[in-house]
């Protein structure tokens, strides 16, 4: 709106909510008009978890990985407390990488631990028995089967919680799902409506209950917020943030810039390597140059990192 447009309109449950110059209307001003709550942004709602880390457990550990196409000898870790971003480009590979973690590529060479454990890559049950939750990056084509419920979707990570002997029973299922509901605020009219009927941002939200209903050591979401509105956008970061701010970690794997503003570190991969690497107080453009593989000797001053841009 502001790159393109000279007025914005501004319609909320069906009413007009104003009408302004753009030049004239601040951000906060016009996220407070779409949302009709105040605005607070993800990067700002940080608690006393982000004191030091760098003695916390290491929860992930990526070490020399090598996936066909996507990497080589690629080294990360997050830690007990930490959210860190995964930045790139598309064909930067780190999606890649973040859906290896989850289990869903098999590494040509090393190795990928949750809480000290290592995984077996390639393989999905491994990675969600190991603690690893997972946010897709496309909820339409990844992470919901829209001809089910929202109770269906919600708890398909734990099946093995919902009766015995491997059954699933209908009362168990509703008062998980129920549960999960009330926790992540998604507006429904029950927990057997089916998830095509929700809004995307709703939608979105159990795609979210899904990957945390294991409670896991590790969440890995890739472009969380994608498609999303911006107060569902907030909602979405502030519950990851939740998630570390808990003693778990979380890996945001994403190129969108304010899916990382509330990283605890943000490292920013371009053709399958580490270029970068940014503590809080990054500029916009030193992150986005790395990104596009220019610029690198502008990162390497920014904050946190060394001379090689590290």
């Amino acid at each position: 709106m502001y790159d393109l447009c000279t007025t914005v309109t501004v319609y909320r449950d069906a009413a007009h909510i104003l009408t302004a110059p753009v030049a004239e209307l601040g951000h906060q001003a016009l996220v407070e008009a779409l949302t009709g709550e105040s605005a607070t942004p993800a990067a700002a709602a940080v608690s006393g978890a982000a004191a030091e880390r760098t003695s916390a457990p290491e929860l992930l550990a990526i070490e020399d990985l090598t996936l066909p196409g996507a990497c080589g000898h690629l080294s990360l870790s997050v830690r007990s407390g930490e959210v860190v971003g995964l930045a790139g480009a598309t064909a930067s590979g780190n999606v890649r990488v973040g859906e290896a973690v989850a289990g869903l590529h098999h590494a040509e060479h090393g190795r990928i631990a949750v809480n000290g454990r290592t995984l077996r890559t390639g393989s999905v049950p491994a990675a969600l028995a190991a603690g690893v939750g997972f946010i897709p990056e496309d909820r339409h084509l990844q992470g919901l089967v829209n001809n089910r419920s929202v109770a269906e979707n919600a708890t398909l990570t734990v099946t093995d919680q919902l009766g015995p002997f491997g059954t699933v029973l209908p009362a168990r299922t509703r008062a998980f799902a129920e549960r999960m509901i009330r926790d992540l605020d998604i507006k429904t009219p029950g927990a057997a409506t089916p998830v095509a009927a929700l809004s995307g941002g709703n939608q979105q939200k159990v795609v979210v209950a899904r990957a945390l209903a294991t409670d896991p050591h590790v969440l890995v979401a890739i472009r969380p917020t994608n498609g999303v509105d911006i107060k569902s956008k907030e909602f979405l970061l502030g519950r990851i943030r939740q998630v570390a701010d808990d003693g778990k970690a979380a890996l945001i794997v994403s190129d969108e810039l304010d899916d990382l503003r509330g990283c605890d570190r943000v490292v920013v991969m371009f053709h399958g390597r580490t270029v970068a690497e940014f503590d809080r107080g990054w500029q916009d453009e030193h992150v986005v140059a790395a990104m596009e593989g220019v610029g690198t000797s502008a990162a390497s001053t920014a904050p946190g990192t060394d001379e090689h841009g590290r």
